[in-house]
């Protein structure tokens, strides 16, 4: 991941690394954008928004002493409590760099909500991160599908290669379904 056109703000915002969330100030811009939840006077990034961010150099992270945090420390601390982290921000940095308001459902399954507008109204999509490779079960497409279903969203799988190639499938309703 290299540095790109970033989410558009106008300087670094500092945030403080606190558990699993970077607190930042409230910015109307970025939740405008679709980043964090808001707490208070302040908002939540989930570490996948924190490193996307970071990575950009929209965001500088330090802890509650002061001192600063890599963009490497913030990964390693995603993938300790979610083996699929780096799968998730290959996906969710894609999604974003292609102007797509994507957010990061928290919990052990692998999936990002994505809003898009367009003419119509708006596009709503449930993406499944999947590693190439990895197998998964008949259940656990069944409960993606189910997911999807209940949100109105339409499904999609994103296939993330070796090489962090990413391949998107989109997953329709057949005859009788």
């Amino acid at each position: 991941m290299a540095g790109g056109e970033g989410c558009g703000v106008s300087e670094a915002i500092r945030g403080v690394l606190k558990g699993e969330h970077v607190e930042i100030p409230y910015s109307a811009e970025l939740v405008e954008k679709g980043y964090g939840e808001v707490e208070g006077e302040n908002l939540l990034l989930n570490l996948c928004e924190a490193a996307y961010l970071l990575d950009r150099g929209d965001l500088m992270v330090v802890d509650s002493g002061g001192k600063r945090i890599s963009f490497e420390e913030i990964v390693t601390l995603g993938a300790k409590t979610d083996p699929d982290f780096w799968v998730k921000l290959l996906v969710y940095s894609d999604l974003r760099s292609r102007g797509l308001q994507a957010k990061v459902i928290s919990g052990s399954q692998p999936i990002i909500v994505v809003d898009r507008k367009t003419r119509e109204g708006e596009k709503r999509y449930l993406v499944v991160c999947l590693e190439e490779g990895k197998r998964i079960g008949f259940r656990e497409v069944e409960v993606f599908i189910r997911r999807a279903l209940e949100a109105r969203r339409e499904l999609v799988t994103a296939i993330v290669d070796k090489e962090g190639n990413i391949s998107y499938y989109k997953v329709d309703k057949v005859i009788g379904v």
